[in-house]
């Protein structure tokens, strides 16, 4: 299955702009690395919230409001690399296993991968296996949108105010 991300990257595009004037001025020439870095960060923030790999723990219901809050950041890095990187906005959704500790080793490897290899099928295909990893935990695409656009207007919020 195959979803258009139009608006998502649209928004992302005008947040980078914004984000671009204020990392030009610092002069950050390791920016590219940093944000794989952020990506990676954020993708331990949203399995934190989904819980689904505590093997020690017992299971308790997710706060959605959380697991869709870092699906969001989620969504955020992994844009702004696809953007900077003029991939089309259409992503196929991936699923390589239905068991969300190793779909999520899966994305793992795959955002690393990034570091190396920025090309437009390696972003598809990572970006595809993490919304993969949403659908795995039955999260809805408008609630993600709607939670991206929520976090978008927070960040552009930081932006103005130097966060």
């Amino acid at each position: 299955m195959k979803i258009k991300l139009e608006k998502i990257f649209e928004l992302q595009r005008e947040l980078d702009e914004s984000l671009n004037d204020k990392v030009k001025s610092i002069g950050d020439e390791n920016i590219d690395v940093k944000r794989i870095i952020a990506l990676l960060v954020e993708l331990g923030e949203f399995a934190n919230e989904v819980k689904l790999f505590k093997y020690w723990k017992k299971q308790k219901a997710l706060s959605y409001d959380k697991v869709y809050e870092e699906c969001a950041d989620v969504l955020h890095f992994i844009s702004s690399i696809a953007t900077k990187n003029n991939v089309k906005n259409e992503i196929e959704i991936l699923i390589f296993n239905n068991d969300f500790s190793l779909q999520l080793a899966e994305v793992y490897k795959l955002f690393v991968q990034l570091l190396d290899n920025k090309n437009e099928d390696s972003i598809l295909k990572a970006f595809g296996a993490f919304l993969g990893l949403t659908k795995i935990v039955n999260l809805d695409l408008k609630k993600i949108e709607d939670a991206y656009i929520r976090k978008n207007k927070i960040n552009h919020d930081r932006i103005k105010n130097n966060y």
